[in-house]
């Protein structure tokens, strides 16, 4: 741990990255008096890193904090599964077609699937990738566009599910089994929503490698090919039960979202962009206004 900073100093570092100091290890191996080393990490990466850090990423906990909540709900209610599921307002192509259920497009995307022997990991995983990217996005964007970007791209998730149940096409090939479904069935989760912030941040780091510090380029753009690849090969291994036309729906839309919109640099200051705000007030209220349509439906 940084003696200057409190942050915590891989064992292998000889200063600390956050603000330089040397560390303890570091001290002792180079002796009193010996000549330091210059720092291993890039500077231009730390300060970018700092500012950023100093950004607050409310909405990536909030969100956190309902989706375990409605996760709990489902459970106390009888089970995160089967009819309780479509209680609370989980996807099925047949209710919206023939009930004109609408708002199944939206609360799915706050909704996790209890698995059988395996209990709340869907949950789990899902929120694990939240956590880990939702305040990349929403403090380099901001909390406005975060919100937007979450609702926009979980939504076109479960519209691409919705798309894709073809029973005819998904018994075509392995191909049609890795993109469409052969049966109507349930369908919940974050994931589409999370491969939209995949996407956001694999552009991102194309878009501005020009003006980003080598830490952030090596970090997001092409950085951002393992984790794409890894998952479309873990999709296509567990096609058949994991709805990759929803993952591959989200990561669009995010890339389509971060060629269109720019991010917030680093000590910019200019005026209030309200239309975002009025934008993430509305993503806010249609999510609050389908929960009520699904309780109201029960």
């Amino acid at each position: 741990m940084c003696r200057q900073c409190g942050a915590l100093v891989g064992a292998g570092e000889s200063d600390c990255t956050m603000c330089g100091a040397p560390s303890t290890a570091g001290a002792q191996r180079e002796g009193v008096g010996a000549t330091r080393r210059p720092p291993r990490h890039d500077h231009e990466t730390m300060r970018f890193v700092r500012a950023i850090i100093s950004r607050p990423a409310t909405f990536t906990f909030v969100f956190l904090v309902t989706n375990i909540f409605l996760y709990l709900l489902m459970e106390l209610s009888g089970g995160a599964t089967g009819e309780v599921l479509l209680a609370y307002g989980a996807k099925l192509n047949y209710l919206i077609n023939h009930e004109g259920q609408w708002w199944r497009f939206v609360t799915p995307i706050f909704l996790h699937v209890r698995m059988p022997g395996l209990g709340p990991l869907h949950l789990l995983a899902n929120m694990y990738g939240l956590f880990m990217l939702g305040p990349y996005v929403e403090k380099l964007y901001g909390s406005a566009k975060f919100v937007v970007f979450w609702v926009a791209t979980g939504v076109a998730g479960v519209v691409a599910s919705y798309l894709t149940v073809q029973p005819r096409l998904a018994a075509s090939s392995s191909v049609g089994r890795f993109l469409f479904k052969g049966y109507d069935a349930p369908s919940a989760g974050a994931s589409g929503a999370l491969f939209g912030l995949v996407g956001i941040l694999f552009v991102f780091g194309i878009k501005y490698r020009r003006e980003l510090p080598e830490g952030f380029k090596r970090a997001f753009g092409t950085g951002m090919l393992p984790m794409i690849g890894i998952n479309l090969f873990i999709g296509y291994m567990g096609r058949g039960f994991i709805d990759n036309a929803a993952h591959l729906g989200g990561l669009l839309t995010g890339m389509l979202l971060a060629l269109c919109v720019g991010y917030k640099r680093l000590g910019e200051r200019g005026p209030v962009d309200y239309a975002w705000h009025v934008a993430q007030a509305a993503c806010l209220g249609l999510v609050a206004a389908c929960f009520a349509l699904a309780a109201l439906s029960r």
